[in-house]
């Protein structure tokens, strides 16, 4: 059966558009492609920069920390035995409780580096007499009761 004209060149009309267009939308579809797994190639490699960045910060962040701390501790152990000195200078003035009290209060305070409150204690011894200690100590753990 033969086939008519306008029935052929319909068909060889709809297979050029095919032929014309398709390379073009393909192009155009592997061109967006190519794009986007750049765009997110490139995001992948500033996240992962970032993340390093970010953890070296945190790095040395941390060892300045402990470094701090180091010296914090260096320095709160000098200041615990400058006031187990006086506690041992004023231990006549004392009683055995508040003694025993005091000792545990500067081995807790050295573990958990609590300086204000030992250099409290410190000023406390300083600045009392002998007589005025186990008074003055009573007052000082009367808060911490």
């Amino acid at each position: 059966m033969p086939h008519s004209f306008s029935e052929i060149s319909l068909i060889y009309v709809s297979f050029s558009v095919l032929a014309l267009y398709a390379p073009a939308v393909l192009g155009a579809l592997g061109l967006a492609y190519v794009l986007y797994r750049r765009h997110s190639r490139l995001e992948r490699r500033q996240q992962q920069h970032r993340r390093i960045r970010q953890a070296i910060g945190d790095k040395g962040l941390n060892k300045r920390k402990h470094l701090v701390l180091a010296v914090q501790r260096r320095n709160i152990r000098e200041l615990a035995r400058l006031v187990h000195s006086q506690l041992d200078q004023s231990k006549p003035a004392l009683t055995p409780y508040q003694h025993q009290r005091t000792s545990a209060f500067i081995e807790r305070a050295v573990t958990t580096v609590d300086f204000d409150r030992l250099f409290a204690l410190h000023n406390l011894f300083a600045a009392s007499d002998a007589k005025q200690v186990s008074p003055a100590v009573e007052t000082f753990f009367e808060h911490t009761r």
